[in-house]
């Protein structure tokens, strides 16, 4: 045996032999993970596909409620009758809101001496909330430091928040919300609505890549 190692035309068999084997085994490697990487892929994009989804369930859960922040907190307030003075007496809504219209109203967030919590409102129909929302802008000469907005899931106020960003860096001319879908209007005057988390992704990525 040890003869035959040394002689050079069964050395080279041999390294023939096992060179092939190596190269087949490489190519059913690769084949193996290649197979792998498309089933990776396959899931992840079914992650996604759930998670766009999820959100899109949840920010419906939401169609009824409106934020707002920036309202000072009085110690044991009647957060409840406060929300009727603001949408009734400062936002001017016609017909008035009533109790009727309202099913549940309370702070949410960790209590913060140099910041009030946000108000959570949650309408008992979507026409009431409309109501209220077509005529926020009225809040701006009564309560300056009040804002209203969409009740937005957490993944789509990320977005609203890089949105702004971007038009902060003139990347953007304009951002805003429209049931629960981020509008963006481009430099060049052009509207463009991310309805799922998808949308937006790919929407911000292009405004940055433009």
């Amino acid at each position: 045996l040890t003869s035959a190692l040394q002689d050079t035309q069964v050395r080279a068999c041999l390294s023939d032999d096992v060179g092939e084997s190596f190269r087949q085994e490489l190519i059913s490697l690769k084949a193996e993970l290649k197979k792998k990487d498309s089933v990776i892929e396959h899931l992840d994009r079914r992650i996604e596909s759930l998670e766009s989804q999820n959100d899109a369930l949840e920010q419906y859960t939401r169609r009824n409620s409106i934020r707002v922040t920036g309202l000072p907190e009085v110690e044991h307030e009647d957060i409840l009758d406060r929300t009727l003075k603001i949408v009734n007496e400062d936002l001017e809504v016609n017909p008035p809101i009533s109790i009727m219209d309202i099913d549940r109203v309370h702070r949410v967030g960790t209590r913060n001496p140099d910041r009030p919590r946000s108000v959570i409102v949650k309408f008992s129909t979507y026409r009431a909330r409309q109501s209220v929302m077509k005529m926020k802008k009225n809040i701006k000469g009564r309560l300056p430091s009040t804002f209203l907005s969409e009740d937005l899931t957490k993944e789509r106020s990320t977005f609203l928040y890089k949105a702004r960003q971007m038009k902060r860096q003139k990347q953007i001319t304009d951002c805003w919300t429209h049931d629960g879908a981020i509008v963006f209007k481009d430099n060049n005057g052009k509207i463009h609505s991310g309805r799922t988390l998808w949308d937006c992704e790919n929407l911000l990525a292009s405004f940055v890549k433009s």
